[in-house]
This record gives C-alpha cells, structure tokens and sequence, in this order.
C-alpha cells in the first residue's frame, strides 16, 4: 500500500460513517482490530462493539458528520484532523448514564490515528475533545461563561 491508498481508505472510512453506511463502514475493519477513545477511556477489541458505538451515536446526531482538515500519512498509518459536526436529537449515552435531546449543535474537534495492513483498519485511537461537546450539549457548565 501507498501513502495515497493509506489516505484513500481513511478518507472512504469517515465517509461510511458520515453516510450511514454500515456495511462499507465494517468492511474497513481488519482482523485483531482495537479501538481507543481517549476522551471517554473506552476502549473496544471487538467489530461489533465498535459498530454498536458508532451506531449509537448516529442514533444521537443523526446528522452527524466529519470533516476532514488535515490528513499526514505514512506507509501504514493515515492521521486525520477532523471537525465533527451534529445536532443532538437522539438519546446519548455518556458512561455515566443517557443525556436526553438536547436539540443542540456541536462542532467538535478531533485526531483519528488509524493504522492499516493489507487495506483493512487494524488499530484506531480517536482523541476526542468530550469536554467540549459536552459543555456545547449544556451537560456541563462552560467556565469561559462564568
């Protein structure tokens, strides 16, 4: 694979997720594949987990979509900045119970570190700015309003 069939597949990922498409989405995953979301800790081994999680949270922000800003790649590994984007209208389950519809909008930022062997995702780490989304959605205060 080259760095470009790196950026490709992690470009064709995000757009799985942004469409719903469930069936290119788990696709992408390889064998052995691990999840790590370092803003919540949680941390997933097993596809259909992953599938259940990202399921859920289009079940919260239907319309929830990334935006890719920046990719670097290298042979095996394509790193993302991404811009998130939704409106909260579905149930969401925080870890420490379910935020009901907010009717708000977020726009969170994001790293996505993916790594990839034989064009299957092997490994993903997604630094997720929760605190944001989470003072945005009105779940918690925002100091810069105090």
């Amino acid at each position: 694979m080259t760095k470009h069939d790196v950026e490709a597949l992690a470009r064709k990922g995000i757009g799985s997720f942004n469409a719903g498409d469930w069936e290119t989405t788990r696709d992408l995953f390889g064998p052995g594949f691990v999840y790590d979301e370092t803003g919540t800790g949680r941390h997933l081994d097993d596809v259909d987990e992953v599938m259940a999680v990202l399921q859920a949270w289009k079940a919260a922000f239907p319309d929830a979509a990334g935006e890719i800003t920046r990719v670097v790649t290298d042979v095996d590994t394509a790193a993302l900045e991404i811009i998130w984007r939704g409106t909260h209208s579905g149930p969401l389950d925080t870890g420490a119970g379910t935020l009901p519809p907010t009717g708000r909008s977020i726009e969170v930022w994001a790293t996505m570190w993916g790594r990839w062997k034989d064009g299957r995702l092997t490994a993903e780490r997604h630094h997720l700015d929760v605190l944001t989304m989470m003072m945005q959605l009105g779940a918690i205060p925002d100091p810069s309003q105090a």
